[in-house]
């Protein structure tokens, strides 16, 4: 159970390295607005994958045990989203681009917060993406405590993590690490979640 946790852990985390749709609205806070804008804007990302993470969860209590002839879709469903997604980060050829920073205006965590809740909740790969690793999870009986521990884990790891990469883009050294690994990054989250999309489907 500590191994799929692991799994899991490092999946989720690896998705949160490959740049995305939130990582650009991360930069940007930080670089037009400043840190204070950031970091609501970084809590409030996190709270969208906490609600995302607590729906999830709602739709599965509901299903049966046995889950019946949904739940076997439902699991093809999840393993096929994480072994396409998975290919297309393998097969990914994209370059970084990072503007350098502009001239700071002044922000408010308030807005910041509004700003990330909005923009992660309105992402629809964000459920199927947790509806894909707890289907993992449940799939391996993993009991009610650790549901909740991997939930917690993943929330505190999205916020904290936010908040030091918009940090981390202050500095020259980090961003130039950045922009030549975003290839190897990507093909981390790919083999990751490839590996978990091919085991959620064998697992049937």
């Amino acid at each position: 159970m500590l191994a799929l946790f692991l799994l899991v852990a490092s999946t989720h985390f690896a998705a949160l390295l490959s740049p995305g749709p939130d990582f650009f609205l991360l930069m940007r806070a930080g670089l037009v607005k400043g840190l204070r804008h950031a970091d609501g804007c970084a809590a409030g990302i996190a709270l969208a994958n906490l609600l995302s993470m607590l729906l999830v969860l709602l739709a599965l209590s509901l299903l049966p045990e046995s889950g019946g002839t949904f739940w076997l879709v439902l699991q093809l469903v999840g393993g096929g989203y994480f072994v396409w997604i998975g290919g297309q980060a393998l097969l990914a050829r994209r370059e970084l681009v990072l503007p350098e920073a502009e001239t700071v205006q002044r922000g408010s965590w308030r807005h910041g917060f509004s700003e990330g809740l909005l923009a992660s909740s309105l992402n629809p790969k964000l459920p199927i993406f947790y509806a894909g690793l707890f289907g993992v999870l449940r799939n391996a009986a993993m009991p009610g405590w650790g549901l909740a521990m991997s939930m917690a884990w993943m929330t505190a790891v999205v916020l904290f993590w936010d908040m030091a990469l918009v940090r981390l883009l202050g500095y020259p050294r980090w961003r130039g690490w950045l922009q030549l690994r975003v290839r190897a990054l990507d093909r981390l989250c790919g083999a990751l979640l490839l590996a978990l999309g091919l085991w959620l489907v064998v697992s049937l």
